[in-house]
């Protein structure tokens, strides 16, 4: 079996076969990160697919102007650990801490929160 070089959006150029089990399942992973942005309504966030991997659009609906996409793959200085990358690169957290890379989207994308009085 061959397998592709090229870097992958979502597994981070290993196949999906290559992928076994819950525990590094990309498209799981970004489901929960979008389910827990929505949850805390602040951020809006939806998953998107395309034929070159899948993503987490992350938007501020009070401003429409900030806007990102997060992706989930494999860190290679981490042992291979799954987990969840900004669009330029840069790593968010692990996804075994959804809660944690939620709270960094939010500081990132909505920087100045609303504050109660």
């Amino acid at each position: 079996m061959e397998v592709s070089t090229e870097m992958s959006l979502v597994t981070g150029g290993r196949s999906g076969k290559e992928l076994d089990g819950p525990k590094e399942d990309p498209y799981g992973f970004l489901e929960r990160l979008a389910a827990e942005l929505n949850s805390r309504q602040l951020l809006r966030a939806r998953m998107e697919r395309t034929t070159e991997g899948a993503w987490v659009r992350v938007v501020n609906p009070k401003t429409g102007l900030f806007s990102e996409r997060v992706k989930c793959y494999p860190d290679p200085l981490s042992g291979n650990v799954p987990c969840f990358w900004w669009e330029w690169g840069a790593k968010i957290g692990q996804v075994d801490d959804v809660r944690g890379a939620a709270a960094v989207i939010a500081r990132v994308l909505d920087p100045e929160p609303e504050v109660s009085p």
